[in-house]
């Protein structure tokens, strides 16, 4: 994604910008900062539960209850959550799509999505002989689309339960997960993915139906080859005909009913199946919700908003985006499903709520900066002198993009993202303070960012707007309590376990109802929550210094030759090894400029130079951000080929699978040990 590639250049007229930027330094008028509710206070971000030791609940959270499971009495399922969204929205914009760049954005009404999903509900029932009820569950294989929400709020109005899967699971998993849940019918998206259910039929038997939802190349060929197998082809817009003339009523959930089951690899073994009920969904949004209210009052959601979709609905992270929109009547718009197309839907959509990885902030980052240290002095000066004007109104808790410097210096990032962005959310994984800062500044908006995992639906800690400081997570979510120092979560938004798996389910949770993440944290002075690393990825070096690996490959995956990184040691050994996917493009220029060379990338690895100059891009990133020497790696290892979920050295939500990566590399790194016996 390009973003930035053609944001930041400065003409002549920028000289004259600093005289104006000098003027209305003079001239600064008051602007009015995000403030916690009254009675609390950013120093103050979690509070003790009384009676409970240890254990900490939000800072901000009204009452003598520990957590909120409800904002609004009437939205205690998803099916009640939509329903409030289509009074609020008046028969507003619901969910919107383009056929390609050159085309706008066409947008389903609510009353259209409210009655395609009751179609859709009938003809599962009716047509495909689906039963209703909390023990049925249906796949959905498909990239994010209208028709994708449209077919799990069709679920939803008959207590279905939903089961997204998606590519980088892989066949094995994949086949696991549809056996699992006795899965019957599947919706997809194109007929590439119809055509490898039924080839896969010998392995999932319960699959009878497949509904193919981009219907242009569904022939009678396809539908023959299902036949074969007895696995009946539907378009969906036929089913939609279909139910219109069967309806059915709907058979609401209850609150404790399971909406979806959402299946997580994780690094070994067969995939868990995370079962989130309507309660935990719901609980989850009124603490985002509840979040907003208490701090940005005129900032909070409404029918207005929009959403740009693009992260994928198989994550619990871009379904709690969704919702929250929905509750609030508000629109949602999906980009076109390659990250190509990411500016020009953004350009087009201009949406105001964004959740973002941090990936995606820090090449935002890395191409803001390499921008500006390519330029002349003027520009360094006038960007210099911008961003410490807007980094003394952030401090300050005043987030804009009204000021001089917007319109100067900053205005075409924020063009570039739809020039309407008020809140982005980020999570998944750290994110330095120095991207989060320069972010917030750039892109003049509130950036919130979030702490939990799937088990514990999406949302658990989170920094509160207004807070300019990084280096952690924020305070508990309204729905949370934690206790520490192994990071543990309870709460109405908690899974219940999972699926068809008691034993590891009890091992999920103590003897005290918390869930356990498997994270190691502290609280800081100011109630916020830092999280350290896995406790399963902390080890120990020879002189007895505990290092946390993640924490530093955070760092090193900004610096400029490197795309990927995994950071290493041995606990007979005093220092630590990088293995270091660099970027071709960089490593090359880099090659021509020291040497005259034009070598292939397999070459450049080979060169223990090469090696060298990387290593030496690690520790100057590293010192910026105050690793300490334990931390610094002391050699690198370059490796060609990348760490991909296909090699299995990836898990299917792109994080690092440590165990693999090690024994990948273990020989390797006990080659360069014994090279450097003294280093």
């Amino acid at each position: 994604m390009n973003i930035l590639s053609k944001m930041w250049s400065f003409g002549s007229a920028t000289v004259a910008a600093a005289i104006i930027g000098a003027c209305y330094l003079l001239l600064n008028r008051r602007r009015k900062a995000i403030a916690p509710p009254r009675g609390c206070s950013l120093d103050k971000q979690s509070v003790p539960v009384e009676g409970e030791k240890g254990v900490y609940k939000c800072g901000f959270l009204q009452g003598k209850d520990s957590t909120l499971t409800y904002l609004y009495p009437e939205v205690t399922t998803l099916y009640e959550t939509f329903l409030r969204g289509l009074q609020k929205s008046e028969n507003g914009p619901c969910l919107g799509e383009r056929t390609d760049s050159n085309s706008p954005y066409k947008f389903l009404s609510y009353a259209q999505v409210n009655r395609q999903s009751s179609d859709f509900a009938s003809a599962l029932v009716k047509v495909l002989g689906v039963k209703p009820g909390n023990e049925t569950n249906m796949g959905i294989y498909a990239k994010n689309s209208p028709k994708w929400y449209i077919s799990s709020l069709g679920a939803i109005s008959q207590s279905i339960v939903v089961v997204p899967l998606y590519d980088t699971l892989g066949a094995d998993a994949a086949t696991f997960i549809v056996n699992q849940a006795e899965i019957a019918v599947i919706v997809v998206d194109n007929v590439d993915k119809a055509r490898k259910l039924i080839g896969a039929k010998s392995s999932i038997p319960t699959l009878n139906h497949v509904v193919v939802l981009e219907e242009a190349d569904v022939n009678e060929a396809l539908v023959e080859e299902g036949k074969q197998v007895s696995v009946a082809i539907h378009r969906f817009s036929t089913l939609l005909e279909q139910g219109a003339k069967n309806k059915v009523e709907a058979v609401k959930p209850k609150t404790d009913d399971t909406y979806i089951i959402c299946y997580t690899s994780g690094t070994t073994g067969t995939p868990k199946g995370v079962m989130l009920s309507h309660k935990n969904v719901v609980a989850n949004l009124t603490a985002f919700e509840y979040t907003l209210k208490a701090f940005l009052k005129d900032g909070a959601l409404d029918k207005d908003d929009v959403l740009i979709s693009y992260l994928p609905l198989s994550h619990m992270m871009e379904q709690m985006s969704h919702w929250v929109m929905i509750m609030n009547g508000a629109s949602i718009g999906y980009f076109q499903g390659s990250i190509k197309t990411l500016t020009d839907d953004i350009k087009e959509l201009r949406p105001t709520i964004m959740p973002v990885v941090p990936r995606l902030l820090n090449r935002m980052f890395d191409a803001l900066m390499g921008k500006i240290e390519t330029s002349g002095t003027v520009v360094k000066t006038l960007f210099n002198v911008a961003y410490s004007a807007k980094l003394s109104m952030l401090q300050k808790g005043v987030i804009t993009n009204s000021t001089i410097w917007d319109k100067l210096v900053f205005g075409k990032i924020q063009h570039a993202m739809g020039g309407r962005l008020k809140i982005m959310a980020t999570g998944s994984a750290p994110i330095s303070d120095k991207v989060l800062e320069t972010c917030r500044i750039a892109f003049g908006c509130t950036i919130i960012e979030a702490y939990g995992q799937t088990e514990a639906t999406a949302l658990a800690v989170a920094t509160w707007p207004g807070d300019a400081e990084g280096g952690h997570c924020g305070g508990p979510a309204p729905c949370a309590v934690i206790k520490l120092a192994d990071v543990c979560i309870k709460g109405p938004s908690v899974t219940k376990g999972y699926y068809k798996d008691e034993e590891k389910t009890a091992e999920l949770f103590d003897e005290e109802g918390f869930l356990h993440t498997g994270d190691i944290g502290c609280i800081r002075e100011n109630g916020s929550l830092k999280i350290i690393d896995r406790k399963k990825h902390i080890f120990k070096l020879a002189q007895g210094e505990y290092v946390a690996p993640e924490k530093i490959e955070q760092i090193y995956t900004r610096a400029h030759p490197v795309q990927q990184v995994y950071v290493d040691g041995d606990s007979l050994e005093r220092w630590l090894i990088a293995v270091v996917v660099p970027e071709t493009e960089v490593l090359q220029e880099w090659d021509e400029r020291e040497h005259g060379n034009k070598r292939s990338i397999e070459e450049i690895c080979r060169d223990d130079k090469a090696a060298d100059f990387v290593l030496s891009t690690l520790v100057k990133i590293g010192k910026e951000n105050k690793l300490n020497s334990i931390e610094q790696v002391k050699k690198v290892i370059l490796e060609v080929d990348p760490f991909t979920v296909e090699n299995g050295l990836l898990t299917p939500t792109l994080k690092a699978k440590r165990p693999q990566l090690r024994l990948k590399y273990i020989n390797a790194m006990a080659a360069v040990y014994k090279a450097n016996p003294t280093l």
